[in-house]
């Protein structure tokens, strides 16, 4: 496999949109300028997507996606290692991402679960994420960089 990574641009809007509906995820931020959207890419295929809503040092990490038919492939781990990598590289001080299936996976790459009265980044706690998108059972999970 040889997979590249991107941010998204306006001609993957449908198709990052169809990804997470397929997966049940939200897609009330997708073709906005409220979440960057990146992608990992194969032949041009879209393999993988996640986003990533900034608040000041603290990024809210969000929507991380892999088509069904590619999944068991470590594609949708090593874009969360890209992604990672990408926010050290902007100078973000913590990972945020609120989960309900996820907790095993994100567990692996760092992630510490943490009671959501614990974010302190207002505008975060204000996002759509935080509001009307996640349910109040979604874990909250946080890395620190």
């Amino acid at each position: 496999m040889n997979i590249s990574y991107r941010q998204a641009i306006e001609k993957d809007t449908e198709a990052i949109r169809s990804l997470l509906k397929s997966h049940n995820l939200p897609t009330e931020t997708v073709g906005t300028t409220m979440t960057e959207f990146y992608l990992a890419v194969e032949n041009e295929a879209i393999v993988g997507v996640a986003g990533f809503e900034y608040y000041n040092e603290d990024v809210l990490l969000r929507s991380v996606a892999v088509p069904t038919t590619m999944q068991k492939k470590r594609i949708g781990s090593q874009l969360v290692d890209w992604m990672i990598s990408l926010a050290k590289q902007k100078g973000v001080k913590r990972i945020v991402l609120l989960t309900e299936t996820a907790s095993k996976f994100f567990s692996k790459k760092g992630f510490m679960a943490v009671d959501r009265s614990s974010i302190k980044n207002e505008p975060m706690k204000k996002s759509s994420q935080f509001g009307s998108c996640c349910c109040s059972s979604a874990l909250c999970m946080k890395l620190n960089l």
